[in-house]
């Protein structure tokens, strides 16, 4: 029942195909029924259909054939699909013309119109070469040599076996690459400690990824030694070698050795700017940030994720005045209310951070009901990757409120997620800095023993890279910059003690 519901959205939002209906107009009440019953949400599972429409289980042979007959209705409108409802984007607009141009030149080829199969082969092998579909490109080829084979052209089937030996060659090397990226997505998508295992083993097969594109010249070849090369630097931290392979990339595209249709100018610049943020090359980053922000179509999520990481960039290079605008472009967005809900709770973080780093901030229109956050639970595994941050927001609000009571508590707290969740080492920037927490409480609150005991604390969380992103905690305002912030509070509120004092 799953499956028709899905073949039915499908159906219904992707292509043109007239509403699937009966041609004999005796099933036709059965199978429009069953159909609109499906698309109302009124059938979960067959049981329930079979007794509504038949008054049987659903191993009855009636309602079995009405099953089959309206799922094979459903795939035959798949071939009716309309590109735009579909939103393919040009590529896959031009592998779909493609594929078709092929499929009708194989039905002519069963009525033996050889000449008719060498014109839409040839059209189909055109396409395939502009965008660079290896496979397709061999599926034409075969059916010219076919074509000129049968019809005695022994010139021009010379010529066409000729290519299409080094296209199969190409295409047999751009597989292995494809297999290569394959096997590697699988094992990525596995368990910490499986990746942690496997990783010495990529830089070999970037190797082989690598003299594979080399070698085919193909798009997937290189986006194959692309992808992988990206995964595994990423998951090692070496984010500078992932600045690296994105410039180049685009160098390459610019110089025509990597296919311009296929190659995800968006997502490259996405990365580029992301590498920037956790390399910490800031200025660059923004650099980038500010020229590619225009590729992006300000509506889509696309937009909203790149501007997470062009306004962490501003926090981090610490231009509050720009991301105090980034700030209010996002909140102000139309598009907001359509992103999901992770993401706004994202964006609802940064928002109660950047309150507390930059209070001239402007005010935004959707403010939080709850900006700190007080009311999330001291762990959640929902909330994985911003643990660390909101436990330090809650801690610096009740700081700012000079809440000792509440912080005290909030001690034990804090010492049991540092020996239960940061036990690993790609961990000890959140342990450094959140032993700083606890150092400001135990010292209570004396600004000069914090900044005394808490030196090398501090000098040691600055030498601390950051880990590789398969295992970091978020960092929305460096570590670094947070702990000032603390000696900030801590001294004005001593000032303010001793004012009071006199």
């Amino acid at each position: 029942m799953e499956e028709l519901a899905k073949l039915l959205k499908i159906v219904s939002n992707c292509t043109n195909a007239a509403k699937v209906g009966p041609k004999d107009k005796k099933q036709g009440s059965k199978e429009e029924l069953f159909i609109s019953n499906i698309e109302k949400g009124l059938y979960k599972t067959d049981e329930q259909a079979a007794a509504d429409l038949y008054d049987a289980g659903p191993n009855d042979f009636r309602y079995k054939m009405l099953k089959h007959r309206v799922k094979t209705k459903l795939f035959n409108s798949l071939n009716y699909v309309d590109p735009d409802k579909a939103g393919l984007n040009n590529v896959q607009q031009k592998e779909l013309e493609c594929n078709n141009l092929l499929y009708q030149a194989n039905i002519l080829r069963w009525q033996y119109e050889l000449g008719l199969v060498a014109h839409l082969a040839n059209k189909a092998l055109s396409v395939a070469r502009e965008y660079d579909f290896t496979d397709l490109e061999v599926s034409a080829l075969e059916l010219l040599n076919l074509s000129y084979s049968e019809r005695g052209m022994a010139k021009q089937l010379a010529l066409a076996q000729k290519e299409l030996k080094a296209t199969l060659n190409q295409f047999i090397q751009e597989r292995e690459a494809v297999a290569l990226l394959q096997h590697v997505g699988v094992q990525l998508k596995k368990s910490t400690k499986t990746r942690k295992e496997f990783l010495p083993f990529l830089p070999e097969i970037i190797n082989q990824l690598e003299q594979l594109w080399l070698s085919s010249g193909t798009f997937s070849a290189f986006n194959a030694y692309y992808r992988t090369y990206i995964w595994y630097h990423e998951l090692e931290g070496n984010f500078k070698k992932i600045i690296d392979i994105t410039v180049d990339s685009m160098k390459n595209v610019e110089d025509n050795k990597v296919n311009a249709h296929r190659f995800d100018l968006m997502y490259n610049n996405y990365i580029l700017v992301y590498a920037h943020l956790r390399a910490k090359d800031f200025q660059n980053g923004l650099a980038y940030a500010e020229k590619n922000l225009p590729l992006y179509n300000p509506s889509s999520l696309n937009w909203f994720a790149y501007m997470e990481n062009y306004f962490l960039l501003a926090v981090h290079a610490r231009q509050y005045e720009l991301g105090n605008v980034l700030l209010q472009q996002v909140f102000d967005s139309h598009a907001f209310g359509t992103i999901p809900t992770t993401a706004k709770e994202r964006w609802m973080l940064y928002q109660a951070y950047f309150r507390l780093i930059h209070p001239k901030a402007s005010p935004i229109r959707s403010e939080a009901k709850n900006p700190y956050l007080l009311s999330l639970p001291e762990y959640s595994k929902d909330k994985l990757g911003f643990n660390v941050a909101i436990l330090t927001l809650q801690f610096i609000y009740l700081l700012e409120k000079g809440d000792a009571e509440a912080l005290l508590y909030r001690i034990e707290s804090l010492k049991k997620y540092i020996s239960t969740h940061l036990k690993d080492v790609f961990s000890l920037r959140s342990k450094l800095f959140l032993k700083l927490l606890v150092l400001a409480v135990t010292e209570d609150f004396d600004v000069e023993q914090c900044r005394q005991k808490g030196n090398a604390l501090y000098k040691k969380l600055m030498e601390t890279p950051a880990p590789g992103d398969a295992y970091a905690e978020i960092e929305i305002v460096p570590y670094e910059h947070l702990w000032d912030l603390i000696l900030r509070i801590l001294q004005k509120k001593e000032t303010q003690m001793e004012a009071k004092s006199r």
